[in-house]
């Protein structure tokens, strides 16, 4: 199925999922650096790392689902720019 032609609730869905996948990403460097911090004994700072490190994926995927989705053609005349 063409991206293009997908329905409205179909959108919608994708839209709302952007976010969990920036917290969900962010949750999960925060939680591999805290595992390594527990496995090699080190600083706090590399739960800081891994934590970064999420919020780059985070973003990285936030951006490139952004620049993916469709161009909606058909908007109202009111909300065109």
């Amino acid at each position: 199925m063409d991206k293009g032609k997908l329905s409205t609730g179909a959108n919608l869905l994708r839209l709302s999922t952007l976010g969990l996948n920036l917290a969900l990403s962010i949750f999960a460097g925060l939680a591999l650096g805290w595992g390594a911090q527990k496995i090699f004994h080190c600083g706090d700072w590399i739960m800081l790392v891994g934590t970064l490190l999420g919020i780059v994926a985070g973003y990285y995927g936030l951006f490139n689902d952004i620049k993916n989705l469709p161009k909606d053609k058909d908007k109202p005349s009111s909300l065109k720019p």
